[in-house]
């Protein structure tokens, strides 16, 4: 719902701020007073692209400011939630800037920077406009689509129909990946077996070439290792000899005087280390086999996996896994029938169950559409339009997650004329009329919760006007309505009326928008009845609102 809306320096308008109210919100005024002006900042707000020639004279931007709010569970909130934007207590602040210079036009939704696309979708799921700029979400096939679907109460089939859908599109893929696979593997197949066969008679084991580096490193310095060990070990003989005596020495003295006992302990464990330390040296001399074949066995290997890393790495690990999808790939080729055929009897099964489940969603939509499109034809039967003829069609059309369905509406306005696109009617007073019988029809259905409607009243008068107003008033026990109107019988069964006026100051003109009541507002339905207020006019004005 639309709460809020300031306008500073577009056109006429210097600085206006509006609240509006949930129900019916009607704006009156004369013509040329600026109404027009208040629909295209609206417009600006919904996505339309900016005309710098709008930007007050003297000034350096249009700064438009809204806050909108957004109900629990719409299904705008997971689009604004993957954009990184959470409403504040359920509200939206929208900012837009149009500089005079020809400068970027800002956008900014609760701070964070917006494209004008985006903006565009924001928009179009809170508010529907319907008038001469014919910026109605229900013009779009897509849209008509999901309106019918909700009327028929489809989500679970349109969910098995996505997962169906989804579900043939990953099958697909698979099958092109399968067959772009084998024609890899056709094309390579001698390759890579023979690449396969080298790799799996080197036998490389991960980490085994860090590993043979160390040895070889090793084994280049072994005299070396070899005399300093056996010289380390020498004099360890000649320690181990002291310790002993050493040991020996103070175990004695300590029989006279045990404060020398914890002296003996230590030597004691002196002892047992160096006896340890020796033994170790002497295994290691033993286990360490140096001979030049030793050496050039290793180097030959580390040459072989060398080659392998080349040819399939650069590390062993991509040789390995090199390996692996050869593997694979020379198994898909050998075995390319088998697979095939699975992932094709798989994709077969999944285009039948989807076709079941798209044809069980049209006939749900044809079925439902019966009534709908009666129902319509009924409103607009008591807006002016007594010979109207409003059919929904369903064709068929490219298969998608929302199943093979062409939804649109369609409508003659006249006998013998054929029934033809909404989007196709002539007359901007027909097409509200036919949007304002839709959203009536449609209220529940719709999850847009503010509609405006410019002149929606345009070519209408007398009892029609009266349907209207009905209609209108019905609509807004469950949207926000705001509509721009000339008839005083629409305007005296809002739930709130504002006033635009045009004054001139210091040679500039300005445009104002004031709410009126009590008095203020029999006086402006008495202006709207006759043009002139007149005692029959405000008592006429009087009487219309006193029926509300």
């Amino acid at each position: 719902m639309l709460e809020h809306l300031e306008i500073r320096n577009f056109a006429l308008i210097e600085n206006l701020c509006v609240d509006f109210s949930e129900g019916f919100n009607v704006i009156t005024g004369e013509t040329g007073s600026g109404k027009s002006i208040i629909l295209g900042a609206l417009g600006l707000l919904m996505g339309e692209k900016a005309d710098t020639s709008a930007v007050r004279t003297g000034t350096e931007e249009i700064v438009i400011d809204a806050v909108l709010s957004v109900p629990d569970g719409h299904e705008i909130l997971p689009w604004l939630s993957e954009r990184g934007v959470e409403p504040e207590d359920g509200a939206l602040y929208i900012r837009r800037t149009v500089k005079a210079n020809g400068g970027r036009s800002l956008i900014h939704v609760q701070g964070q920077v917006f494209s004008r696309q985006d903006l565009c979708t924001l928009a179009e799921s809170l508010i529907d406009m319907h008038g001469q700029s014919e910026h109605q979400s229900l013009l779009l096939n897509d849209r008509q689509r999901r309106i019918l679907d909700s009327y028929s109460h489809n989500e679970a089939l349109l969910s098995e129909c996505t997962d169906a859908f989804r579900l043939i599109g990953t099958l697909s893929h698979d099958k092109e990946d399968l067959e772009r696979r084998l024609e890899e593997g056709r094309r390579q197949q001698d390759y890579l077996q023979f690449a396969l066969e080298e790799i799996e008679n080197a036998k490389p084991v991960p980490g085994e070439d860090e590993e043979l580096k160390e040895r070889v490193r090793v084994l280049g310095q072994f005299e070396s290792i070899y005399e300093n060990v056996t010289l380390c070990t020498d004099r360890l003989r000649d320690v181990r000899t002291g310790i002993y005596d050493a040991l020996s020495s103070v175990s004695k003295a300590s029989k006279v005087d045990s404060a020398l006992s914890d002296f003996t302990a230590r030597l004691e464990s002196a002892r047992i280390e160096t006896d340890d330390i020796a033994s170790g040296l002497k295994e290691y001399l033993s286990s360490v086999e140096y001979s030049e074949d030793t050496v050039n066995g290793m180097q030959d290997r580390l040459a072989a996996l060398q080659k392998l890393k080349r040819k399939y790495g650069p590390t062993l690990n991509d040789v390995l896994t090199f390996a692996e999808k050869a593997r694979e790939t020379l198994d898909v080729t050998q075995n390319f029938e088998e697979h095939l055929d699975k992932c094709q009897k798989a994709l077969d099964k999944a285009i039948h169950d989807y076709d079941v489940i798209a044809q069980k969603l049209s006939n749900a939509r044809k079925k439902s559409a019966m009534t709908l499109q009666k129902s319509i034809e009924d409103v607009l039967r008591t807006l002016g339009m007594p010979n109207a003829t409003f059919k929904i069609d369903i064709s068929e059309a490219k298969a998608g997650s929302h199943g093979s369905d062409l939804v649109s509406f369609m409508i003659s306005a006249n006998p013998g004329e054929p029934v033809k696109p909404i989007k196709e009617i002539a007359s901007g007073g027909e097409l509200s009329r036919v949007m304002l019988a839709l959203k009536t029809v449609l209220s529940k259905a719709d999850s847009i919760q503010t509609q405006v409607f410019d002149e929606v009243d345009s070519g209408i008068g007398g009892s029609v006007a009266l349907s209207l107003a009905r209609c209108i008033r019905d609509l807004s026990r469950t949207k926000q309505v705001i509509a721009i109107t000339h008839l005083a019988s629409i305007a005296s069964i809002a739930d709130t009326q504002m006033v635009v006026s045009k004054t001139v100051s210091g040679g500039r003109t300005f445009t104002h928008l004031r709410q009126v009541s009590g008095e203020d507002r029999v006086h402006e339905i008495a202006r709207m009845l006759s043009g002139e207020e007149s005692q029959v006019s405000l008592s006429h004005a009087r009487n219309l609102l006193s029926q509300v």
